[in-house]
């Protein structure tokens, strides 16, 4: 297995909610002889820190994501590193910060060739984007923004970039206030049960309990038991 097998692993195991494993093999991969490998795994360390809710240790992990691959040569690493630096500054309120990473973010994909990798990196600034809106109390511009990155997702072969697409559209529909926001948090919680894919779960757990559904209140406890035991940081 090449290292670059061996991080998407990492992710994978990540997005599933193997938190321990996840951060394991990422800091393994954090010494690796390619930069690009090793910026990649601090991008991956930084998001499972990130979840937990330290945006200030996730900020100097992708701090150090950028460090590996520099900004002068446009890679899908840098950008993902960018993107990741832009996520870490929606924690502590900074939000004009982020939106100035995710247009430097923006700046470098566009000189990214076009492969599947640079549309992930794409869908992935959509999201932040979208969560940068919310955080702003913007519905229909977080709307705006998840409904593009579902859009350019279904074209990807990764499932799980689907999943949370919905998940970050039943969000933005409970920040503008729509009609509906129960059932879309409810299918996305059934898909990314079905797909294994346990944080997204509980994420659309947690937006079906904040409307009040009781089955999605219970869903999130159970997600959050799942996830703790594999070493995630969720309630």
């Amino acid at each position: 297995m090449t290292d670059l097998e061996a991080w998407r692993r990492a992710a994978e195991v990540g997005g599933r909610g193997w938190y321990a494993r996840a951060h394991t093999e990422a800091a393994a991969l954090c010494v690796s002889p390619d930069p690009v490998v090793r910026s990649s795994a601090w991008c991956l360390s930084a998001s499972l820190v990130r979840q937990g809710g330290d945006h200030a240790r996730a900020a100097v992990l992708d701090g150090r994501a950028v460090a590996e691959v520099g900004l002068r040569v446009a890679t899908v690493a840098a950008v993902d590193a960018v993107v990741g630096l832009a996520a870490d500054a929606l924690g502590p309120g900074r939000y004009r910060r982020a939106e100035v990473l995710l247009d430097r973010a923006v700046a470098i994909l566009d000189r990214c060739g076009p492969d599947e990798e640079t549309h992930r990196a794409g869908v992935r600034c959509r999201w932040v984007r979208a969560e940068l809106a919310m955080a702003r109390g913007d519905g229909a511009t977080a709307e705006f923004w998840a409904d593009d990155a579902a859009r350019l997702a279904a074209d990807l072969a990764s499932p799980r970039h689907r999943v949370k697409s919905a998940v970050v559209g039943a969000a933005a529909a409970l920040v503008a206030g729509r009609d509906g926001v129960a059932r879309r948090a409810e299918r996305a919680r059934r898909d990314a049960d079905d797909g294994g894919f346990l944080p997204l779960a509980w994420a659309a757990a947690a937006i079906g309990d904040a409307v009040g559904d009781p089955i999605a209140a219970a869903d999130r406890a159970r997600f959050a038991a799942i996830l703790r035991a594999r070493g995630g940081p969720f309630r």
